[in-house]
C-alpha cells in the first residue's frame, strides 16, 4: 500500500528557498511512489498562478521551472485555499492546469487519511 500525504505549501515568491524545497519534496514523495495530493495557502497559493512556478529559484536546489512539470505530468491533485485565491488575486483564468479552488472543509476530508506535511 502506498503511503498518503497531503503537502501544505506555504511559500512562494516571499521564501523562494522553502518554495523550492517543497516542490522539491514533492517530486521526491512522487519518486518513492507516495500517493500525494498538494494544496496551496497563504504565500503558497501563488504558485498556483500561470507563470510563478518558473520564477521561483531557491539557493542550492534544482529551480522549481525544472521540477514542476513532473507534477503536472504526474497529475497530482493540487488544490488552492479559495480565500488564499481572493486574498492573493488568483483568478479562476490564472490558475495553473489542474488546480482547482477549494473550501478548507476539503482540504480537512483529505487529512483524515493522510500524512500532513507543511512547508
Amino acid at each position: 500500500m502506498k503511503k498518503k500525504y497531503l503537502l501544505m505549501i506555504t511559500h512562494s515568491t516571499d521564501n523562494q528557498d522553502r518554495a523550492n524545497a517543497a516542490v522539491g519534496l514533492a517530486v521526491s514523495l512522487l519518486s518513492e511512489e507516495a500517493d500525494l495530493v498538494i494544496f496551496f495557502i497563504f504565500e503558497g497559493a501563488l504558485l498556483a498562478k500561470k507563470g510563478v512556478a518558473e520564477t521561483i529559484h531557491g539557493r542550492n536546489l534544482a529551480p522549481v521551472r525544472d521540477l514542476f512539470p513532473a507534477l503536472l505530468e504526474a497529475e497530482v491533485p493540487m488544490y488552492l485555499c479559495g480565500a488564499c485565491a481572493k486574498t492573493y488575486e488568483v483568478a479562476e483564468a490564472d490558475l495553473v492546469a489542474g488546480v482547482k479552488v477549494v473550501q478548507l472543509p476539503t482540504i480537512a476530508a483529505e487529512m483524515m487519511d493522510r500524512e500532513t506535511i507543511t512547508i
